[in-house]
């Protein structure tokens, strides 16, 4: 009889051991041991729209909805910093390093970001930027000025909406990230803008053509058409849409994991 209650003891407290390892050695367990972890293949910079509100002022000049007749109104570099920060800590609990380069609430200026992305690509070929704005388009028809002056558009066909990526002119590794990765995951949930030849579009932006390593700016829809505001600031349309980036980037990791073991 006490055999068989040390036998019983002991097979409980090995099911005990066996499911603590499970739990605890998972690689996709964001808290555990690094030997437990996949290989981040991928160095995610992000950098955000401008700069965000520092003791009750926005940082930067421009860059901003009109206030909508509800009161609501969206500041460029205060709701993208907001995504930038989500979408940091979505990809750390994918086991994907990510560095924010510009999480200040002052505004930091292209070349200063520029500089930061080359140096940290020089010293880490891993390195990709993934910029994140806010779109805005010509107001001169608009049919809405708010108490400020800043114009948009209200229940009118000439309001932009939907959602725009870019890469630099030419093919390079930035459009395989962004029409074979980034696209596929946002065109299902948002309306897209699509470039002429490809899903994405090419421009020579600042940060596009002086940056030297893989890099795609999205434009997450318009802060001049009061529809676009209302999904801009939706907590579920915002997490949606940072779930979709980081699975994107997820799954271009897993495919240069993949290559890497040919």
């Amino acid at each position: 009889m006490q055999k068989n209650k040390v036998k019983i003891i002991g097979a409980v407290i090995g099911a005990i051991t066996l499911t603590v390892t499970l739990l605890f050695t998972g690689k996709d367990k964001p808290f555990t041991n690094v030997k437990y972890k996949d290989r981040s293949a991928i160095h995610v910079l992000i950098s955000s729209g401008h700069g965000s509100i520092l003791n009750s002022i926005y940082q930067t000049l421009g860059k901003q909805s009109p206030t909508w007749a509800d009161s609501l109104k969206i500041y460029e570099g205060y709701s993208t910093k907001m995504l930038a920060l989500d979408l940091s800590h979505k990809l750390m609990q994918n086991n994907i390093d990510v560095t924010y380069i510009n999480a200040y609430n002052t505004d930091m200026t292209l070349n200063e970001r520029v500089q930061r992305v080359n140096e940290l690509y020089k010293n880490d070929k891993r390195v990709i930027l993934i910029d994140i704005h806010h779109n805005a388009q010509p107001i001169g028809k608009a049919n809405y000025t708010d108490f400020e002056g800043y114009k948009g558009f209200v229940n009118s066909p000439f309001g932009a909406t939907g959602i725009e990526t870019f890469t630099s002119v030419g093919f390079t590794e930035s459009d395989i990230i962004n029409n074979e990765f980034i696209i596929p995951e946002l065109e299902n949930d948002f309306q897209f803008r699509y470039g002429t030849w490809t899903k994405g579009k090419e421009e020579n932006f600042y940060m596009l053509k002086h940056s030297h390593c893989p890099a795609v700016l999205i434009e997450f829809l318009f802060m001049t058409t009061y529809e676009d505001c209302l999904l801009i600031a939706d907590p579920e349309q915002r997490d949606l849409f940072t779930t979709h980036i980081t699975n994107a980037l997820v799954n271009y990791n897993n495919y240069l994991n993949s290559k890497g073991n040919e």
